[in-house]
């Protein structure tokens, strides 16, 4: 079976974006299950619930549990979580302290996805997918954040991307473009010549200043791949 998981940071930005409508879509077009977990739900739906300002986007992804289009997956492999968390947490120093650097929802998107191989899991925080895809950055990265000298522990480091090299990483930046490409979004193509790219422009960037981690470079040579 088909199957993607979801870290929370994708689902708030496509909810931000007001193109959360597009999941039961591209779910059709995949023939497959949407997963999130239970510490993902935690920060979709019972943190939010509590803080009047996100309130209704936590009933926006009830919604899309209640109608099938996301389930919560309930096999995760806790001893493996930790594990992985523990290894990546220590990986890491600022002065004598370890600097924790993964979170929950997103160590157990991906023990997961590796415990059933998954095809893929969707995550816009820039964190764990540079330490899986080019964990030699993750220093630098996390000096300019914190501002800070970091030490990094390159043994602990090699360990954990290694365990993870067989993750595939996905944006929601990307599912948007791949909403595009189907045509799950023409609907919004205004009536002028430039109206496509007018489309595309708008959606790649609402995309990321509502929190997916993409870089303008990235964002052009997108929007070039689009509109050929």
């Amino acid at each position: 079976m088909k199957t993607i998981f979801f870290d929370a940071g994708p689902i708030i930005s496509l909810v931000m974006s007001r193109l959360d409508w597009i999941l039961p879509e591209l779910k059709k077009h995949f023939g497959g299950q949407f997963y999130i977990t239970p510490a993902v739900k935690i920060e979709l739906i019972d943190r939010p619930l509590k803080i009047k300002r996100f309130g209704f986007e936590a009933l926006q992804v009830m919604k899309h549990i209640r109608e099938g289009t996301l389930e919560i997956y309930k096999q995760v492999p806790d001893k493996r979580v930790l594990e992985l968390k523990n290894l990546a947490n220590s990986s890491f120093k600022i002065g004598n302290k370890n600097m924790d650097i993964i979170q929950a929802g997103e160590m157990e998107s991906v023990a997961s996805a590796l415990q059933i191989g998954s095809d893929a899991v969707v995550m816009d925080e820039r964190t764990l997918r540079l330490f899986i895809e080019n964990s030699k950055e993750m220093e630098k990265l996390l000096e300019i954040r914190f501002k800070k000298d970091v030490t990094s522990n390159p043994t602990k480091m090699k360990k954990f991307s290694e365990q993870l090299k067989k993750v595939k990483i996905i944006r929601s930046i990307e599912l948007v473009s791949t909403a595009y490409k189907l045509g799950i979004l023409d609907g919004y193509i205004p009536r002028l010549k430039t109206g496509k790219q007018m489309l595309v422009n708008s959606i790649l960037w609402t995309t990321k200043f509502n929190g997916c981690a993409v870089t303008t470079h990235e964002i052009e040579e997108l929007e070039r791949f689009l509109l050929k």
